[in-house]
């Protein structure tokens, strides 16, 4: 295990990891083509290979610059938490192989066993994956999922039900307990972990590993959930818009225009008129969400109706009386 290092530096450097590794998933989030290949349930092998690439170049050059900047630069090292992710996310073969990937500047500088670590994390991950019954279940893991563990405990025993958003809490525990295990059954440079002094060090590294993979869900989540809102927005336009063109009678539309269409040769004035009218008609029925507007706004939609009916049959084939009370127009319809 690496030389260790004292309280305030060992959460300096806990504190960086978390800053690492959300400060990363939130660059990537800003990618529209990563955001493509992360959103996407169902993966073909080259979205599979776009994901790696998307994710592994980050990490690498985290594992580089530990390796090279020695314990300062401890926090940089991601590579447990990011093929755990890969796997999360891309399944059983993105996973291990990411894994490998990563880890590869660890083993030219013999640390044999970060290879083997790494890819266990990803297949690990890929297996949750694989066996969750709602895919939804991943996204829920956040920071505090830990906080639900006496909820989900009470659901096994009095349900027999698993809750799936623990699967990922128990994994970053028990592959984090098992990479300390590892460096202490082994010679000090086969495999790299953070080691301090302090009686109560192991518990702030689980909490950093499980936060360093909770954070980035949690980022992506949220551009997940805005992304849905924006599709959502614009489905709830186009069947704005299909309303409207089932509101309209197509016959009126196209009479309207005829209307128009020769009106401009000899009364260019009425023609406008009768165009402000239909734009008058069309604004009104995209409104029609409105549950109450005033009667005045009801009477001018039918007089602008009227209005292009008289220009079309001409005023002395169509006459119009009404009879509307004073009071009326000001209330509501």
């Amino acid at each position: 295990m690496e030389t260790a290092i004292p309280i305030r530096d060992l959460l300096f450097t806990l504190l960086l990891k978390v800053g690492v590794a959300s400060s990363i998933s939130a660059l990537l989030a800003r990618w529209n083509a990563f955001r493509r290949v992360l959103f996407t349930e169902e993966r073909d092998p080259d979205q599979k290979l776009k994901l790696m690439l998307f994710m592994t170049p980050a990490l690498i050059v985290g594992v580089t610059l530990r390796l090279v900047g020695g314990p300062s630069y401890a926090f940089a090292d991601l590579s447990l938490e990011g093929a755990f992710l890969m796997g999360l996310l891309g399944g059983r073969v993105v996973g291990p192989i990411g894994g490998a990937i990563i880890t590869i500047p660890a083993l030219i500088s013999h640390e044999w066993l970060a290879m083997p670590a790494a890819s266990t994390a990803g297949l690990l991950g890929g297996l949750i994956r694989q066996a969750i019954p709602n895919k939804e279940d991943l996204w829920n893991f956040g920071p505090f999922t830990f906080l639900n563990i006496p909820k989900a405990t009470m659901r096994l025993l009095r349900k027999a039900e698993l809750s799936w958003e623990m699967a990922p809490l128990g994994a970053c525990v028990g592959l984090e307990l098992g990479r300390v295990a590892l460096v202490l059954a082994t010679k000090p440079k086969w495999l790299f972990a953070v080691d301090s002094h302090w009686d109560w060090w192991l518990v702030l590294v689980l909490i950093a590993t499980l936060m360093s993979v909770a954070s980035p869900l949690k980022i992506w989540n949220n551009t997940r959930i805005e992304m849905n809102l924006e599709q959502h927005q614009q489905l709830l336009l186009k069947a704005r818009m299909d309303a409207l063109s089932s509101q309209i009678n197509p016959h009126f539309l196209f009479n309207t225009l005829n209307t128009v269409s020769a009106l401009i040769r000899f009364d260019p004035d009425s023609a406008r008129g009768v165009v402000l009218k239909l734009s008058n008609i069309l604004r009104r029925l995209l409104r029609k969400h409105e549950t109450f507007v005033p009667l005045r706004e009801e009477l001018q939609f039918i007089d602008d109706y009227l209005d292009i009916e008289v220009a079309r049959f001409g005023k002395d084939n169509l006459d119009i009386v009404k009879h509307i009370d004073e009071a009326a127009p000001s209330k509501l319809a």
